[in-house]
């Protein structure tokens, strides 16, 4: 027999032994579990892929499915604890970052107008979040109620939009100072009959809005059909003019933003209590509620104080009040592109506002005249938009009140003329030919000078008729001559090779800003700002970015394939990430020659990087993190243009959805929405690009068109000719690969 400290020791080794046995198996049993349910959920995504492709692969060559997540998403994120509470003040400072909430369909892919408010509310979260050295989280949700949802679950800190203070949302969260009051009205077409309350009538809101409780607090006997998905009030308008919806209710400012540009929808019924307006927290947080009513007080209430206003520079700092700009909404100036505000102009007085530490708010005018007039009238502090300064002109503005700046630019005034027209080495040889400028130009009198000096034709444009669809007229024949500054010219040759410029008709010609006469402060700022700046480094890259011509690719080069069966370096790439979203990895890998030439490295003036050209704002927003890696790259391309394809309608067939998708990628979704709008107006057909919306998109070129779109100027030719390129190039890579 053992003895009995043996015995224990034999008796503690089993057990060890055991012990590691059992956390072994258990161990096994959890991977083998993980790997279950990782090959499970792999399986159900093939599954429910390969039905979507069995129902639809005898239809299109693209399919649209449910997505998979790509593969740089595939590993399930580390869950995070739920919060039992919301975040204090002070946990919202020190995490750097607050969390704020916004409906879906709220982008900042928009040109700011006057009335819409979201632009306010976000200079206003800005400058909350800039003071505590924080960094603004947005959360994307469906509709009102789920934004209500996400407070009450302390999902997010703040709501920072216009929402009505009603009784039941006071019981659910905590409301600001009012931001505003506004009435309600019931929008519908414009052919359609006023509306009184006893009325009976069929009302669309959104699921969760105030309109609801408007409704059944003051006409209960309206019959209310609830839209799960909160729309803009654009689309709410587009789904009336449509015949979707025959009723529904937006503020009166918003109505008022609309009527800027669309005259398809009226006021059926304003409804008679006045509403107020105001941001939400969490129901017990005070603390926040007492800081962000602070900012309120301290911004707000000066900016509605005077909507028009003649006071001089050290006003509008000492009242906090944003610098208004007037300007024109043109490819030299200030436009939208791909979701980003550009524009020499818009760039130079951004600085100016950032040095003197103050707001800058844009105002487009439509024309010259229209520009002096809201000067004069105090609708805006200073015109910067590109303007000759003649001694004609100066005189008028001493007439009218107004001064001009130091020159902050020079440009020269160039003959543009088409290239294959018949030759111009000298002025002598104008005689006959004929130029056409408009009246209002500054190139009128040099125009005028060559009829009576070299016996030209001289044809006064339409005041409507930009210079840079001048320039297009000449390239495309329909015109002679025209005349344009050189930063334009340089602009339009980026994107056509069709024009030349033969004679120089003056040199070093000055721009200048406008402001009136009763603003010395300011012209002593703007003066001290061009004599910094003008041709620093700063205003050199600026210039550059916007005025550096570059040399067109040839279509024989632009459609070559690769050497061998790749169609580009990147094609093991593109297949498995073209797949995941259900395209067709040939159509994405002719846009990203489109985009990019293949090069991982490449930067457009605007800031687009990498080989599929996205912006860092559309990156960060889509999860990647380093555009100039191919990879990274190639994953932000596709699902933007997977999330382009999902805001159109599924009613559009596959092959349109596409298309429409390239054309957003390309111009922005508004412009396209815009040029749907157009297109319906004209006649055309809204759910086909060719020959139709494209027709639409390039009389969006036009004045005279571009001033009632919600989203303003956009080069209607580039996108045009981008869905164009892709396409043809697209076939011919099935045609290469089959």
């Amino acid at each position: 027999m053992l003895p009995k400290g043996h015995l224990a020791l034999i008796f503690l080794l089993l057990f060890i032994l055991l012990t590691l046995l059992i956390t072994n198996s258990s161990d096994e049993v959890q991977e083998e579990t993980a790997a279950s349910e990782v090959t499970q959920q792999k399986l159900e995504q093939a599954s429910q892929v390969a039905a979507v492709i069995d129902e639809k692969k005898s239809k299109q060559t693209v399919i649209k499915s449910p997505k998979i997540v790509a593969k740089a998403q595939q590993t399930k994120p580390e869950k995070k604890k739920k919060r039992t509470s919301f975040r204090t003040v002070e946990e919202i400072r020190a995490s750097g970052y607050i969390t704020a909430l916004k409906l879906n369909w709220e982008t900042k892919d928009r040109l700011p107008r006057s009335g819409f408010n979201s632009l306010y509310h976000h200079h206003l979260l800005e400058a909350f979040a800039s003071e505590g050295g924080m960094e603004i989280r947005w959360l994307k949700v469906e509709n009102h109620e789920e934004m209500f949802k996400a407070i009450e679950q302390f999902k997010a800190d703040i709501i920072p939009r216009h929402l009505t203070i009603t009784d039941s949302r006071l019981k659910r969260v905590n409301f600001t100072y009012p931001i505003a009051s506004d009435y309600e009205v019931v929008i519908a077409r414009k052919d359609s009959n006023n509306k009184s309350l006893k009325d009976e009538m069929k009302v669309s809101l959104p699921v969760g809005s105030s309109y609801i409780e408007t409704v059944n607090a003051q006409a209960p006997h309206w019959e209310i059909a609830e839209m799960t998905h909160a729309v803009s009030s654009d689309d709410l308008a587009d789904k009336i003019v449509e015949g979707d919806i025959d009723y529904s209710i937006i503020e009166l400012s918003e109505f008022k933003a609309l009527s800027q540009y669309r005259k398809d929808i009226k006021i059926a019924l304003t409804l008679p209590k006045r509403v107020k307006l105001a941001w939400a927290t969490h129901k017990g947080n005070h603390q926040l509620v007492s800081r962000l009513n602070e900012i309120i007080s301290f911004h707000h209430a000066n900016e509605i104080s005077e909507p028009t206003r003649t006071i001089d520079f050290q006003h509008i700092k000492k009242k906090k009040l944003p610098l208004r700009v007037i300007t024109r909404n043109s490819p030299e100036t200030y436009f939208l592109w791909r979701g980003e505000l550009l524009g020499f102009e818009y760039e130079l007085m951004k600085k100016f506002s950032r040095e003197y530490n103050t707001k800058l708010e844009i105002i487009v005018a439509n024309s010259y005249q229209e520009m002096l007039e809201m000067l004069q009238n105090g609708e805006g502090d200073v015109i910067a938009a590109g303007l000759t300064r003649t001694a004609e002109r100066l005189k008028d503005y001493q007439h009218d009140g107004l001064m001009s700046t130091i020159r902050y630019n020079r440009v020269d005034e160039l003959l543009v003329a088409h290239k294959d027209a018949k030759k111009i080495s000298s002025l002598e040889d104008l005689k006959g030919r004929t130029i056409t400028v408009r009246k209002s130009s500054s190139f009128w009198k040099t125009a005028q000078q060559l009829v009576a000096d070299y016996d030209v034709n001289l044809i006064e444009a339409d005041e409507m008729s930009a210079t840079e669809l001048l320039i297009a007229q000449v390239g495309d024949k329909e015109i002679d001559l025209t005349i344009a500054d050189s930063n334009l010219v340089t602009i339009e040759k980026k994107f056509r090779d069709d024009i030349a410029t033969p004679l120089t008709l003056n040199e070093s010609v000055p721009h200048s800003y406008i402001i009136r006469k009763n603003n010395p402060k300011l012209l002593e700022h703007l003066n001290q700002f061009i004599r910094v700046h003008y041709r620093s480094t700063f205003y050199n890259v600026v210039k550059n970015r916007y005025f550096h011509a570059r040399k067109m690719d040839k279509d024989v080069i632009e459609n070559r394939l690769m050497s061998g069966s790749n169609l580009s370096p990147y094609d093991n790439l593109v297949q498995p990430n073209a797949h995941a979203y259900n395209f067709d990895w040939r159509l994405i890998v002719s846009q990203m020659y489109q985009e990019s030439k293949f090069n991982p490295k490449a930067k457009s003036y605007a800031g687009a990087i990498g080989l599929m050209q996205v912006m860092p704002r559309t990156g960060k927003e889509l999860g990647i993190t380093d555009l100039k890696d191919p990879e990274q790259s190639i994953i932000a391309g596709v699902r933007y243009l997977d999330w382009t394809r999902d805001r159109f309608s599924n009613d559009l067939p596959i092959q349109e959805q596409v298309l429409f998708s390239l054309a957003s990628y390309n111009a922005g979704y508004g412009h396209v929405k815009d040029a749907q709008r157009l297109a319906r107006k004209l006649g055309l057909r809204d759910d086909k690009w060719f020959n139709n919306v494209e027709r639409a998109m390039l009389l969006l070129q036009k004045r005279q068109y571009y001033q009632h779109a919600r989203f303003g100027y956009v080069r209607g030719r580039e996108p045009v000719n981008y869905v164009y390129k892709i396409h043809q190039r697209y076939l011919a890579y099935v045609q290469s690969t089959q």
